[in-house]
């Protein structure tokens, strides 16, 4: 709970069904008292712990004026450590979609930077960690410092060798996506032909998922240009260095202007099913056959935007069992949605008026729980006008928080899934899968939420990328589990 909250608008909305004890969820805007309500033009937002206190940190990405990192002091309110942080971390120009990632497996987070360039194209960055919250440009060392309009760079462990690999979704006439490989040793080889996943679409955005259950990251690109957009593009992994291009057979050759993306189990069978968000032509919910394959389920989303959609984020807001919906919206309003358990998306937003932004030009936005009292809090980046920060005013122990550390997997576990289970039954309850960037623009901390019952314990299942499986019988509410991947 912030402190100093009087004056904090506040409104409740009523859980729908589901597994939880909780009544209700409110959100107050806390955005002054935080110190994070920046006024620059906001694109992009990521959340990680750069200096290794257990808080969430935020890095905001703008478009024109200086970027800023915010250290989390723990009481609910930040510390603007951009000028402390290192040279180039404000990088004054074009950023889009940065993210972090442990690329070198050292425990220190580090940070690409995808640039684009005010009067020309300027080169991405990659920044390595020093666990303090400063950081060091070691971009012309590693080797990725790509000349191109990038509108969202991913971490991914592609190939599952316990290292993150980089891939840069580009933007503009003759652009090409590219995709970087870690060699090891701090250094870095681009293998985007080799691979297979050169994209040649206008990308704002690219998301990595594991869409058929096989162990291996697939890659879904977002792509649009105006007016009549061009189709999205899925890879599927082939587990030997190469994807093979199946967007269309697999249901999500969406054609429309897309912006932003977001895998996530919403019905909570084990399988990822998928949001676009489309500047032009609609928001689409494509659910998952089981076997990589979708099919559009965009009537389930109950109240939704007529278009210009941008920026989508996932998490259980009400704990209740089950992920909701966030959809930052980049002309009328944005919208919030809450799964009613029978498969439909339900707009409550004219509920719950504090989190529309309305006339506001949103962009990034990211739930995180940013001071560690279990509810997930929600950022969001504005164009214009200052980024929000809505607090999650719940209070129960209805929820769990998974960390992770992987060993023979990249340190990071992007790409790990960690399964709540019936401790009676063995069936599932809720998945999560590990992951860099999502939606658009947006990195959420890299932690497995759950909105869980607190009156009973559960079982936990995960399998790291490397296939290595950890099991937990009778874990509690309340907490957050720390499991470190078994050498």
């Amino acid at each position: 709970m912030f402190k100093g909250l009087k004056q904090a608008a506040m409104v409740g909305i009523l859980l729908m069904g589901g597994l939880g004890t909780a009544g209700a969820a409110d959100f107050a805007d806390v955005s002054e008292f935080a110190g994070v309500a920046d006024e620059g033009l906001g694109k992009g937002v990521a959340f990680a712990d750069v200096n290794n206190n257990g808080y969430m940190d935020l890095y905001v990405s703008n478009k024109g004026g200086a970027n800023k990192l915010y250290l989390n002091n723990g009481d609910g309110t930040f510390t603007d450590f951009t000028a402390q942080a290192g040279p180039g971390i404000d990088h004054p120009g074009f950023t889009m979609g940065s993210v972090f990632g442990d690329f070198d497996n050292d425990g220190c987070v580090d940070l690409y930077l995808a640039t684009g360039g005010r009067h020309d194209i300027e080169a991405n960055r990659l920044f390595k960690g020093n666990c303090d919250g400063t950081f060091s440009d070691v971009t012309e060392q590693a080797g990725v410092g790509l000349r191109a309009f990038t509108y969202g760079a991913s971490f991914v462990d592609f190939d599952n060798d316990g290292f993150l690999d980089i891939y840069c979704a580009n933007y503009g006439v003759g652009a090409r996506n590219v995709l970087f490989r870690n060699n090891g040793d701090g250094t870095f080889t681009e293998v985007t032909d080799q691979a297979g996943v050169g994209d040649r679409g206008w990308s704002w955005m690219a998301i990595w998922g594991d869409v058929n259950n096989n162990g291996l990251q697939d890659l879904y690109v977002v792509n649009g240009r105006y007016p009549a957009g061009e189709p999205n593009r899925l890879y599927i992994n082939n587990g030997d260095g190469t994807f093979t291009e199946r967007s269309r057979e697999a249901g999500v050759a969406d054609p429309h202007w897309g912006l932003g993306a977001a895998f996530a189990d919403i019905n909570n069978n084990g399988s990822l099913d998928l949001f676009v968000s489309n500047y032009v032509g609609g928001n689409r919910l494509y659910l998952n056959n089981g076997d990589g394959t979708f099919r559009d389920a965009s009537a389930q989303l109950t109240g939704s935007g007529e278009g210009w959609g941008k920026g989508p984020t996932f998490g259980d807001v009400n704990h209740n069992g089950l992920l909701d919906l966030y959809e930052g919206d980049c002309k009328l309003a944005n919208q919030l949605y809450l799964n009613d358990g029978a498969g439909h998306l339900v707009n409550v937003a004219e509920d719950l008026p504090v989190v529309k932004c309305e006339t506001v030009r949103t962009k990034g936005t990211a739930f995180a729980d940013v001071n560690n009292n279990g509810a997930l809090d929600l950022y969001v980046v504005n164009w214009g006008a200052p980024n929000r920060l809505f607090e999650n005013q719940m209070k129960n122990a209805d929820w769990l928080k998974v960390k992770l550390t992987g060993t023979q997997s990249n340190r990071d576990a992007y790409g790990a899934r960690v399964k709540i289970l019936d401790p009676d039954s063995g069936q599932l309850i809720a998945m999560r899968e590990m992951r860099s960037a999502t939606g658009f623009c947006a990195q959420e901390p890299n932690l497995a939420h759950f909105g869980l019952d607190g009156r009973r314990g559960y079982d936990l299942l995960v399998r790291f990328p490397s296939g290595v499986e950890v099991r937990k019988n009778g874990v509690k509410t309340g907490q957050v589990l720390e499991i470190v991947e078994p050498q």
